[in-house]
């Protein structure tokens, strides 16, 4: 079995490397002048068919300028790889892929890829060790790895794992035959990009090299690429992205990716994305005479992918906000029910006051007419005792007593 050592110690350097450079990297950043915003320089390059972001199949030199930010996508390509009839017909017919990749401090990036149904898995990850500056010539320089982890026979379609399914009923692992001598754990590989802006389209150009997925053909020859590979592990590609509007964007891409010519376009609506791509356009069709795995490799097949793309602490910020939300939510009609039932309450308060009030006036108003009669009577006592009181005192005779009216009443005889 080929060693896989020096590869393992290319990427440890390189993230090691990029770690302790990052502060001297940062500095010289601030440094630099500072490029003109430009509304094209927010266009972010999508996530690939299988990894990171960067064209259709290839990486760029690119790490986002916003710390945090994540892409998740699920792409399908339609392969049949079983030789025989699958026992997973799905599986036979579809290999999906779905893949997290996430970006920090504006250097590193790093994310898992889970490989078809089956699943297989793999870590990439990528250290930006240069960028770009608007006043100078040359490109941003980045280091990466793929398909850590531990399918080392995972060939460029990622179909170098399968399982299969015994009588018994059984799941187990099996490498199929043409796999066997791919050794492509970890694949590494450097790349550089040049990027320049125009308005509100920016384009770009990509060129590197790679171990691995972009180089090994598991001793297959042509049966694995007849045709498309312009040096073993050389790739390179080229991107051209239009803001249509102030929160959607569409990306033209094309690539070859050490073995094949990939085209494809990406469109972006407030992080929702959606890219249609063919890839081995320089084969054709099937044509057995290409060798046993015509079913596999060797003709031109249709890819689509469907992805999202946001930012970690945005996300983590948005769900403390709807919980807190919902807590207020929940205390504006714990809030609402009280004040109801506290209305409701000072409504009857009112009520009986009203009626209390119109009780306390009437019964006054009686007493108060009896109080009037009183004090009346007891003033004109009052005033007929003074008089008395006058008339005694100044020895007037006091007025005769009125003298009876004669009687109209005839006497008996």
């Amino acid at each position: 079995m080929r060693t896989t050592r020096w590869k393992i110690a290319l990427v440890s350097s390189a993230l090691i490397g990029a770690h302790a450079s990052a502060p001297a990297l940062a500095a010289q950043d601030a440094t630099q002048d500072a490029p003109p915003p430009a509304a094209a320089e927010q266009i972010l390059y999508p996530a690939t068919l299988d990894y990171g972001t960067g064209l259709i199949d290839i990486p760029v030199a690119w790490v986002s300028p916003t710390s945090g930010d994540v892409w998740m996508q699920a792409s399908g390509k339609i392969v049949s790889y079983c030789a025989t009839p699958c026992t997973i017909n799905f599986g036979d017919k579809l290999n999906s892929n779905f893949s997290i990749d996430t970006h920090w401090m504006q250097r590193f990036s790093v994310g898992l890829s889970v490989y078809s149904q089956n699943p297989e898995w793999g870590f990439f990850g990528q250290a930006l060790v240069l960028k770009q500056q608007p006043s100078k010539a040359w490109p941003s320089i980045a280091l990466g790895f793929r398909n850590l982890g531990p399918y080392n026979h995972e060939e460029r379609f990622l179909i170098g794992h399968d399982i299969f399914v015994s009588p018994s009923g059984g799941i187990n692992g099996i490498t199929p035959g043409f796999a066997r001598d791919f050794h492509t754990s970890p694949t590494v590989y450097a790349v550089a990009t040049k990027e320049a802006t125009f308005g509100k389209s920016s384009a770009s150009f990509s060129l590197g090299y790679g171990s691995g997925i972009f180089h090994d053909d598991g001793g297959l020859g042509s049966a694995y690429n007849d045709k498309g590979t312009i040096a073993k592990g050389l790739f390179l590609g080229a991107r051209y992205a239009l803001r249509t509007s102030e929160n959607s964007s569409l990306t033209i891409l094309a690539e070859n990716n050490g073995f094949d010519w990939n085209a494809g376009v990406v469109g972006n609506w407030r992080g929702l994305s959606a890219g249609i791509y063919g890839t081995e356009l320089e084969e054709g069709g099937k044509d057995p005479s290409k060798g046993p795995l015509y079913t596999i490799y060797n003709y031109a097949k249709f890819n689509a992918s469907i992805g999202y793309s946001g930012n970690l602490h945005d996300i983590a910020h948005g769900t403390i906000l709807r919980a807190r939300i919902g807590e207020l939510e929940q205390e504006q009609l714990r809030l609402r029910a009280q004040i109801a039932q506290r209305e409701h309450k000072i409504e009857d308060l009112q009520v009986a006051l009203s009626k209390a009030q119109g009780g306390e006036l009437a019964e006054v108003a009686k007493r108060r007419e009896q109080l009037d009669s009183q004090i009346q009577e007891e003033q004109e006592a009052i005033k007929r005792a003074e008089e008395r009181l006058n008339a005694l005192q100044g020895g007037a005779p006091p007025p005769p007593a009125p003298t009876p009216p004669p009687s109209t009443t005839t006497p008996p005889r």
